[in-house]
């Protein structure tokens, strides 16, 4: 193992990740990541606590991650928690029994910390940078909302917008019947209207990122297996999106899981990720995305190398 391995681990709201890998040419180099889907948010509502069950999950989770992280020996081990840690009433002491319990370097990322660092992670692997870019990254409770120009942020915000919220919200049925997906898209372009655009330029570029995207573009792709390779810088037109959209609505979450580049814990909640893609480029007016499997992982990696501050630095205007 090289000895300036550093890891890195995104906790999210349906997703836990972990990266490990080394400094080279101001990015991580011979990465090695881990994915595992507790959906520790599941159940939650807002101010409430995180149910048992979910938390067992998570902590089985990480056990694994720890082995790994154990045996590799990386010089700093960077853990961030996302929107479920900041809406869960027990979130902070639930991040730091995982501090205590593993020894890693923990913190609960604000909604600013979250897109900033997110940002990072997609900048760092997107080529060419647009000269105006809008990035959002899909998590399970909300979504991040980056304007940045060239490789400088020129804005950040986070909506409560995720996956597992929207199916928890509008989703009774399975599969979802039509009204319920309607009211879920009028629920995500009320809260797009509610945010603050000011920054943003008519020509910018749309750049989505996280798991909802990137299985998204997959699905697409017809890849049976997950190729990040392929799946970085690929463009994703609208009605792609729309009809993968036609298609797994009328399907049952247990007929969703048989699908070839659908993870089997993303079957139920997918619908509702394409219904806000869907969304998000028709508030926009985009015909089309890039899709970034860089995000807050790479991000958070990047601040545990030093080479990306955790604090958002961007242009005091900035509401």
């Amino acid at each position: 193992m090289p000895p300036d391995r550093l890891a890195a681990l995104d906790l999210g709201s349906n997703t836990f990740r972990l990266i490990l890998a080394s400094p080279v040419d101001g990015g991580p180099g011979g990465r090695r990541v881990w994915q595992e889907i507790p959906r520790l948010s599941e159940g939650l509502s807002p101010g409430g606590c995180l149910a048992e069950e979910p938390k067992m999950r998570a902590m089985e989770a990480l056990e694994g991650f720890a082995a790994v992280i154990g045996a590799e020996a990386p010089l700093r081990v960077l853990a961030g928690g996302t929107m479920v840690f900041r809406e869960a009433l027990d979130g902070q002491d639930f991040m730091a029994a995982i501090g205590r319990r593993f020894g890693w370097e923990t913190l609960v990322l604000s909604g600013d910390q979250e897109a900033f660092l997110s940002a990072r992670g997609v900048l760092s692997g997107l080529g060419p940078v647009p000269p105006e870019s809008l990035i959002f990254d899909v998590g399970g409770r909300s979504t991040e909302f980056i304007v940045a120009r060239g490789r400088d942020i020129a804005g950040v915000q986070s909506l409560p917008l995720g996956v597992v919220g929207l199916t928890e919200a509008h989703a009774a049925a399975d599969p979802p019947l039509p009204g319920e997906l309607l009211a879920m898209e009028a629920a995500i372009l009320e809260t797009l209207a509610r945010g603050d655009w000011g920054l943003l330029g008519p020509g910018a570029t749309l750049v989505g990122t996280a798991g909802t995207v990137t299985t998204i573009a997959a699905m697409l792709m017809g890849l049976g297996s997950y190729d990040p390779g392929r799946v970085n810088n690929a463009i994703v037109g609208q009605e792609g999106v729309m009809d993968l959209l036609g298609r797994l609505a009328r399907l049952s979450t247990g007929e969703r899981r048989s699908l070839p580049g659908l993870h089997p814990r993303r079957a139920d909640v997918i619908v509702a990720g394409l219904v806000l893609v869907l969304s998000i480029m028709d508030y926009f007016s985009k015909a089309k995305m890039i899709v970034s499997d860089n995000s807050l992982l790479e991000g958070l990696w990047l601040a545990a190398a030093g080479l990306a501050p955790i604090t958002p630095k961007i242009p005091e205007e900035n509401p």
